[in-house]
């Protein structure tokens, strides 16, 4: 949906607040996504973890939507808060399998079911998975602990905050430390990062001219830490006061104008 008080800047979507076919990719994203692409070959578990903000969703996303249908079948659940039934019903249903009220039969029809697609590898992606609780994320491995003769069946991609290692490090969590391969962190952008993650938004958005300063640009970094999350909500709000004003270019009263807009209000607001 075009905003027509956007239009002096050319844009022929909303910037920052759309979904990207092309997300941007900085050197330590495009390697998580070489080394998940990588491990979906190989299958087993594999962990995405990073500070929140930083972009783990969308870097879900854009692996679901590259990899080859006819290799791989995705079953995205982006809430591992489930109770081990719940979870079961949601993964049978992405495998067009009809739950039952029976645990284990589930876990049963679920395994038939990787074993009679291959050699298409299913994916089971579950994002926010700090929030799962032990007895589910045992469901979890238990439903890939089977076919002991051959080779992983099955792929499990684990997204969620830092709170998951530590999560990882407890003792009852131990079986399914050892059967992850593959972890990949995200961090924040840094200052240089930054400045090209605004202009990205800004020429995948159909503007390919100069809308930001230097010194708002670096404005930016500094209030948001590089956060993408921060800087989509801060760069956004201060488009907006830069149209109110029918200035071309965002500027640094825009950004902090914007800034007033999108951060926690100070201490004194609440007394």
């Amino acid at each position: 949906m075009k905003d027509h008080k956007f239009d002096m800047y050319g844009f022929s979507s909303i910037p920052f607040a759309e979904n990207e076919k092309t997300p941007f990719l900085d050197t330590s994203r495009n390697l998580a996504i070489k080394r998940m692409g990588s491990f979906l070959n190989y299958r087993g578990f594999a962990v995405l973890s990073g500070a929140p903000g930083t972009g783990k969703t969308m870097l879900l996303n854009h692996l679901c939507r590259t990899v080859q249908p006819n290799e791989h079948r995705i079953v995205y659940i982006p809430f591992a808060m489930l109770k081990p039934a719940d979870m079961l019903k949601n993964i049978c249903l992405k495998l067009d399998l009809e739950p039952t009220v029976s645990t284990s039969k589930m876990l049963q029809r679920i395994q038939d079911r990787i074993t009679e697609i291959q050699p298409v590898n299913p994916v089971l992606v579950l994002d926010e998975i700090q929030k799962i609780s032990h007895p589910t994320l045992e469901v979890i491995r238990l439903m890939t602990n089977f076919n002991f003769e051959e080779k992983n069946l099955f792929s499990v991609v684990m997204a969620g905050n830092d709170e998951f290692l530590q999560q990882l490090k407890l003792r009852l969590n131990e079986p399914l430390r050892q059967r992850i391969t593959c972890f990949c962190r995200l961090s924040a952008l840094s200052r240089e990062d930054t400045k090209k993650y605004v202009k990205h938004h800004f020429e995948t958005a159909g503007a390919h001219h100069d809308i930001i300063t230097e010194q708002a640009v670096s404005l930016v970094y500094d209030l948001t830490s590089g956060t993408p999350r921060l800087i989509n909500s801060l760069v956004f709000a201060s488009l907006k006061e830069a149209a109110d004003t029918e200035s071309k270019v965002i500027d640094l009263e825009h950004v902090n104008a914007g800034s007033e807009l999108v951060s926690l209000p100070k201490q004194e607001v609440f007394q």
